[in-house]
This record gives C-alpha cells, sequence and structure tokens, in this order.
C-alpha cells in the first residue's frame, strides 16, 4: 500500500474544499484513488490536520464493540464510522464488523490484550473534586456503552439462531 505525506493529503483536500473538482476529477489529477480522497476530506473534515497524519493504534475488543454499535445504530457506513472515531483505515471497521460476525466478542481481542488483562490495574487516585463533579456523566455514558452492547449481543444472538434455523438439515 502507498504511503501518502500528510502535505500532499493536505493540498488534495484543500484543493477539494477549494471546489477545484470532485472526488474522481482530483484522483485523476493526482493520481490517487478516489475512496482515499473521500476519506482524507472526512477525516480533516473531523479532526482537522491530525486527521492526515500517520496514526498507529492498538484497538480494545471493548473500543471495536463501540464503534460497531455506534455503526448499527447511527446506520453509518464504514468510512463514515471510521471518521468520527478517528480510525485512519475504513477496511479496519469492515475486518472488525467481519471477526464478529464469525467468531463473537472473542474474535474482536487482540493477543496484545490477552497479557494486559493478568495485570492488576494501577491507578493513581484522582482528586476527589473532579471525580465528584464527573461521575454522573461519566455513569451515563458507561450506561449508553452497556446498553448498546447488550443490544448488539441480543441482535447477534438472534442472527445466529435464525441461521441455525434456516440451515438444512441432512437425514442420513
Amino acid at each position: 500500500m502507498k504511503r501518502y505525506r500528510t502535505e500532499f493529503k493536505l493540498e488534495v483536500v484543500q484543493s477539494f474544499l477549494a471546489g477545484e473538482g470532485g472526488a474522481k476529477l482530483l484522483a485523476r489529477r493526482w493520481s490517487v484513488p478516489e475512496e482515499k480522497i473521500r476519506t482524507w476530506v472526512s477525516h480533516y473534515r473531523l479532526h482537522g490536520v491530525d486527521g492526515l497524519r500517520p496514526k498507529r493504534s492498538i484497538y480494545s475488543a471493548q473500543f471495536k464493540l463501540q464503534v460497531l454499535s455506534h455503526q448499527d445504530r447511527e446506520q453509518l457506513s464504514s468510512r463514515q464510522v471510521a471518521a468520527i472515531y478517528d480510525i485512519r483505515n475504513p477496511n479496519q471497521v469492515v475486518v472488525w464488523r467481519r471477526n464478529l460476525d464469525q467468531g463473537g466478542l472473542q474474535a474482536l481481542q487482540t493477543e496484545k490484550e490477552e497479557p494486559l488483562k493478568m495485570k492488576p490495574e494501577r491507578r493513581c487516585a484522582a482528586p476527589s473534586n473532579v471525580v465528584a463533579t464527573d461521575a454522573p456523566q461519566t455513569l451515563r455514558e458507561e450506561n449508553e456503552r452497556l446498553r448498546a452492547e447488550v443490544a448488539y449481543l441480543k441482535k447477534l444472538q438472534a442472527l445466529i439462531r435464525l441461521k441455525r434455523s434456516a440451515a438444512p438439515t441432512k437425514r442420513v
């Protein structure tokens, strides 16, 4: 896969936003795939120049499930949800979806996550005034995330049951 400099991406995005042409025309002019231009523009609109810079991340299974739940809830494309969560490769969301559908929640966990779970968590004590004022909002966000997770798992189980019941039975 070809890597593009941040300055080049910014130049292409700015020409798109200046109205010098659509993604298809600019793709021909700059010799870049049209989908890349669309992805760069959406990342730039949401995250500015930082959205165009290279980024390497390891995402937790919880984060992946949150992204997929948001995609389902809002009926977003992979490119749209990737731009919202600042995931540079929209195809990664497609891979997560396939892994979840084929292997369940276990398939979303990376090998690097496993050893981390065995170690006890060390947290620095936060000032009590910060915890007290932020706690209700944090609890609401966690509650919303957990509800989305439960709804997603229920939907997944229903789909699995539907597939099993629709599968032809072999009689010998």
